[in-house]
This record gives structure tokens, sequence and C-alpha cells, in this order.
């Protein structure tokens, strides 16, 4: 590695440890459990924004504020041992999952990817797939107020990308992801609403985004983004046999959401995308 790239693997990952610390802020605070199932059958809404990103963090349990020496990710979950510091109930370990995973992904993602122009759409995606992942799993919801703003925030990092590169024509390729990605799920739940939420639909656009933009960003065709987005599939579908039957075992039944699935298949594709290509 050069300098360049020990300064940047640092500085990020620093950063990522914050941006972790929020991540887990969006995913304690943005799913509300509902009095009765709304009339899709969800357990779970939402809050407002102001109310997710407002004010101190609190014990779910007993509502003590959490002194700032107990908000330092991942070393206060530890030293706490999982538990509130004032009543002494457990803290759920997603808190330590979320702290963990966005600077592990974003470490993995600058040394496979290195600083070339494809990071940051990549970077962008961790905090966003991370988020998904472990709302869907705990709720079985895929919030629409997350995806459609990380989407908009996704298009404008990209659209940077490809003017800055000189190369509008990339987010082409991002247009494919979508249309093959989602195209699919979409008739899946068109012919079978009940075997699948449209959140997971909605979630498809932002990673088919990710991953038709990916393919072709380093130099690739519409075809590579096409391959690409067919890999995620692939990807996603295995996992979810994988995770599937975690779920049987686990006595969640046929409540398997497939948002953590389809986010793991579309992050490896896109963290190594040049290498799969180059391979090819």
């Amino acid at each position: 590695m050069t300098p360049a790239e020990i300064v940047l693997l640092v500085g990020a990952v620093l950063i990522a440890f914050v941006v972790g610390s929020f991540t887990n802020v969006i995913i304690d605070r943005l799913p509300v459990l509902l009095d009765e199932p709304n009339e899709f059958g969800e357990r779970y809404g939402t809050r407002p924004w102001p109310e997710v990103v407002g004010g101190r963090s609190r014990c779910s349990t007993c509502g003590e504020p959490v002194r700032p020496i107990d908000n330092i990710p991942i070393v206060s979950w530890l030293v706490l041992r999982g538990k509130c510091r004032n009543c002494g109930a457990s803290i759920p370990a997603f808190h330590l999952l979320g702290e963990v995973a966005v600077p592990l992904l974003a470490a993995v993602a600058i040394l496979v990817i290195g600083a070339h122009r494809e990071l940051a759409m990549a970077l962008w995606l961790i905090p966003f797939g991370v988020a998904v992942a472990i709302i869907d799993h705990r709720t079985l919801i895929v919030p629409t107020k997350l995806v459609w703003p990380a989407f908009a925030v996704s298009i404008v990092i990209a659209v940077i990308v490809a003017v800055v590169g000189g190369h509008p024509d990339w987010l082409w390729g991002g247009a494919v992801g979508i249309a093959v990605f989602a195209g699919p799920l979409f008739l899946i739940w068109l012919i079978h609403p009940r075997g699948m939420g449209f959140g997971d639909v909605r979630l498809t656009v932002v990673l088919g985004w990710h991953v038709g933009f990916a393919a072709v960003v380093g130099g690739g065709r519409l075809m590579t983004a096409v391959f690409l987005t067919l890999m995620s599939l692939a990807l996603a579908a295995v996992s979810g046999i994988i995770y599937g039957l975690l779920a049987v075992g686990s006595g969640r039944g046929r409540q398997m959401p497939f948002g953590p699935t389809l986010v793991a298949g579309s992050l490896g594709v896109v963290i190594l995308a040049d290498r799969i290509l180059t391979a090819f």
C-alpha cells in the first residue's frame, strides 16, 4: 500500500466508527412497534426523522440517558458487558454488530478497491446496507423512509463520480442494474405479493443501481452490468438458503426477511467487482 492509501485507510476507518455509531441510532430508533399490525400485516412502523436523529440516546428499558463515556463505539458495549449501567438490562447485540460491521466492511472495501473512483459508492452502500439488513432482521420491514433518501444520495454520488470521470454514460450501468435486479423481484411480488414484501423490491432499486454502476465504472460495458447484477441475485439466493435454514433452526419459521441476503450479495459484488471482472 502507498502512504496515501494508508492514510486513507486509517482516516476512513476512524470516520467509519462514528458512522457505525450513528447507523445504530437509526437501527434502534427508526422502527417503532405498532399497537396492532397495519393493513400489510406489518407489526412495525417508522418514526419521523426528527424523532430519530434528535435527542440523546436512552436505555430502552429504564429510559436513563446514555452517558458520553458509555457511547464510545464497541468499547463501551464491551466494558459494560452488554448491559445498561443504570438498570442492568441487556443492550441488544445489534448495537455491537452495527458498530463492528461498518468500519470492518469499510476497511475491506478500501483494501480491495483502493483509492479509486469506485470507492465512494461502496463506502456509502455499507452503512445503508448494514442498517437495512439489521432492521429487516429485527422487524421484517425495509423502511421506505430509509430507502428513498439513501437512493437520492446514491444518485448524487454516482453523478459526481461520472461527471468528474468524464463518463456520464456510466449512469446507464446503474439503470441496467435496477432493471435486472428490481425487475424480477417486482414480477415475483406482483404474482405472489404475500411471498415477498414490496420493501424488498424498493431495496433492489438501490442495490441494482450500485451493482450496475460498479460494473461499468471500471471500464466494463452494459452487459457487464447485467452479468454482475445476476451474480448478485445468485449470491443472494445462496445466502438466502443458508439464512433460511438458520431462521428455521432459531424458531422464526416462515418469517424470513430477504433484506439481509440481498444486501450481502450486493455488497460482496460491489466490493469485488473489479476482481470478478478480471477473473472472467
